[in-house]
């Protein structure tokens, strides 16, 4: 099984962060003629389509990204980002999609996908709002089925350290969802997810956490990692003989290799208790 990943088109006008000139749509092209031609089975595209200014541009310029990816006959699933829904509501994304933005499933033979699409707007300066209840319903739809699982949102939940992150170093709440570690419990303890894919941070990272790998995808449009050149990233996920192989191109390639099964199947070690807490058991045991 192949899936395309593509993320963070960021379609729209100029901004500081763009390469002055850099088309989007001709970079989306690249991608998903790179797709076919690698024999992609699926392309996931994990949001933020646009870069937002206005209800009535954002629609215009949404409609130029869905008709780029209608030159595809591959399958596609989309998710939302913030900036999708920053003048936009869901209904009007998905009126010009023309498909579901809510949580739902794609049965993938020997696992399944669940776009996860839990509320993806900012506030300033709080950030994202708690996942409750679309977190009932990741929970409930893992429980259902024992096959493993990989979960796709626009927002990472594995709480990695944003250290260098041009946008997230000084405004880390804006990285994750504030209950992100209530997430990663509740997931956890399902033991049926193999992957978490995400986008928003505009960088490549894997964090292995209790067994699931959480892999972020670079931006098709950053370029803070690669100037003065837009990444211009395209991802190939291929599942095969219980190995996950990641391959990120463009300007910042990126490649992992691990296995891929339920983070059930071989249990993580609870973390230890504070050394301290040790450390004073064994002063009050000589006590």
């Amino acid at each position: 099984m192949k899936i395309s990943i593509v993320t963070d088109i960021h379609h729209g006008p100029l901004s500081h962060t763009k390469l002055e000139g850099w088309n989007a749509l001709e970079a989306l092209e690249t991608a998903i003629d790179w797709a076919e031609a690698e024999g992609a089975d699926l392309l996931l595209d994990l949001g933020d389509h646009i870069s937002d200014t206005s209800p009535e541009a954002d629609r215009q310029v949404m409609a130029e990204v869905v008709e780029t990816f209608a030159r595809t006959a591959l399958p596609r699933v989309h998710v939302l980002g913030n900036h999708d829904v920053a003048n936009l509501s869901v209904a009007d994304n998905e009126a010009i999609f023309g498909v579901s933005m809510q949580n739902r499933v794609i049965d993938l033979g020997e696992f399944r996908l669940l776009a996860w699409q839990p509320d993806v707007r900012i506030t300033r300066p709080h950030g994202f709002a708690a996942t409750a209840p679309h977190l009932d319903w990741l929970v409930e739809t893992l429980l259902a089925d024992e096959r493993p699982a990989i979960v796709a949102t626009h927002v990472p939940v594995s709480g990695h350290s944003q250290i260098g992150n041009y946008y997230f170093q000084n405004n880390p709440q804006y990285a994750s969802y504030p209950d992100h570690a209530l997430i990663r419990e509740a997931v956890e303890a399902t033991g049926r997810v193999a992957a978490w894919l995400s986008g928003h941070v505009h960088w490549n990272t894997v964090t292995s956490v209790a067994g699931i790998r959480h892999i972020t995808i670079q931006s098709l449009s950053e370029r803070f990692t690669t100037m003065p050149r837009p990444a211009g990233a395209h991802a190939m996920l291929e599942i095969a003989d219980g190995m996950l192989s990641l391959r990120v191109h463009g300007e910042d390639p990126f490649e992992a290799r691990m296995p891929f099964a339920a983070s059930g199947v071989r249990p993580w070690m609870a973390p230890h208790r504070p050394f301290t807490a040790v450390e004073t058991d064994r002063e009050v045991e000589h006590a």
